[in-house]
């Protein structure tokens, strides 16, 4: 059965939950319900519904989804990512279950974006799109039902908050010069007729560009296990790892490479040879992280999953290029993994809401901004410009007319302009 047929759902790092009443049991507990906490906890970090029927056979959860809303919601030590990943699982219970959740946050009195914080602070919305349509529709209709009169429909408050994190990312990451970062002209632009084809009032959507550019909203990387301190100081020290190489020819199948993380870049540098300059990978560039001895650079190089040099491997997707590497211990290859995985969620995340905002617009207005940006953005700048992530989402959504020329004789050549 699933987990959300006896439990499910997110919660975030508040409070240890209260012991509750113990209900029938098959199995009767001998440790203490916190001795029994601790247990289900660990569980849930390391799958969501084991941790959860856990507690439901020891006798202290039911399968209500109100009782694991407020199970989940109140208990410390759960994995961010773990959480938002079960809050957005599919079916009729999880669905009851992500409703219970959302239910147990208070919005009165609170601004849009000060109820999108507190929202997204217990948990992390993950990479899979529909699973934050999922979260994402029910803390609008959430918000709407306790904020009655700012927007007209729940519809209206899941494009602005698909909005605000685009402009989160926009306002916050390094790999956006200073001089292409979105207005606050722009962001009130881009949102015009969301609200049931009226305008917002332009002096809700300037507290909201306002608060943005104060305050970000930390939607990226924190890992279960250390804090976010620890965790920055870790990746910009590095670590040392083998790197396989692609030649058929090579000397040696592999070379030592250091790896660290500078803002939003991935540098590593060859250490066999004197000299070698250090390369760098925006982060948003990588498309997956393969697990294990998975790519073909490890199968030309004779390394198998099950062989004992196959230990500590995995390959991070760039381009269509892999970047295969072989941590030194396995503590560091959980890390670095589980980061790497976090930074492609993250992306994806960005990616969406940026589509999904962009949709919400009216087509002229769309239109107009997104001639206004290849022309002044993109096409100025085409050989680093083309890479960007919001390159290929303006691509999807089809160049304007007025660029398409100069677009085709850039990107395909004279002959095909």
């Amino acid at each position: 059965a699933d987990a959300v047929a006896g439990s499910s759902g997110g919660g975030a790092p508040a409070s240890a939950a209260p012991a509750p009443v113990r209900t029938s049991s098959v199995v009767q507990p001998v440790a203490s319900y916190d001795q029994e906490l601790l247990v289900a906890v660990r569980k849930f970090n390391l799958k969501p519904r084991d941790g959860v029927q856990y507690l439901q056979l020891r006798g202290f959860l039911s399968a209500e989804p109100g009782d694991i809303a407020t199970f989940l919601h109140e208990t410390k030590g759960l994995s961010k990512r773990k959480l938002g990943d079960y809050l957005g699982e599919r079916g009729e219970r999880h669905a009851e279950l992500l409703s219970a959740y959302v239910r147990r946050f208070d919005f009165a009195g609170l601004s849009f974006v000060g109820a999108i914080r507190a929202f997204l602070s217990p948990f992390r919305l993950p990479g899979e799109a529909q699973k934050i349509d999922r979260i994402m529709c029910e803390f609008a209709s959430h918000f709407v039902s306790q904020a009655p009169g700012v927007f007209s429909s729940a519809d209206t408050a899941y494009v602005l908050g698909f909005s605000v994190i685009m402009l989160n990312t926009d306002a916050h990451s390094v790999q956006i010069k200073a001089k292409n970062r979105m207005s606050k002209a722009d962001f009130v632009r881009n949102n015009r007729g969301i609200d049931s084809g009226a305008d917002l009032p332009a002096e809700l959507l300037s507290a909201v560009y306002d608060d943005i550019q104060t305050d970000e909203i930390r939607t990226g990387m924190s890992h279960d296990d250390m804090g976010e301190a620890e965790l920055l100081e870790f990746f910009r020290q590095g670590s040392t790892f083998r790197k396989f190489n692609h030649a058929r020819l090579a000397a040696d199948r592999h070379h030592s490479c250091r790896l660290w993380v500078v803002a939003d870049e991935l540098r590593y540098q060859n250490l066999a040879a004197r000299g070698k300059k250090e390369k760098a990978i925006p982060l948003g560039l990588i498309e997956t992280v393969l697990l294990g001895p998975a790519s073909e650079v490890f199968r030309r190089n004779g390394v198998r999953a099950e062989s004992s040099d196959g230990a500590a491997c995995f390959s991070l997707v760039c381009g269509g290029r892999t970047l295969d590497l072989q941590a030194l211990t396995p503590e560091e290859y959980g890390i670095w993994t589980h980061y790497f995985q976090q930074v492609v969620e993250r992306t994806k995340l960005e990616q969406h809401a940026r589509r999904v905002a962009l949709r919400g617009q009216p087509r002229e207005a769309f239109v107009e901004s997104a001639t206004s940006v290849w022309w002044c953005e993109i096409l100025p700048n085409w050989e680093s410009a083309s890479l960007e992530p919001r390159t290929q989402l303006l691509w999807w959504e089809g160049a304007p007319s007025a660029v398409r020329a100069q677009l085709w004789r850039i990107a395909i050549g004279e002959a095909a302009a």
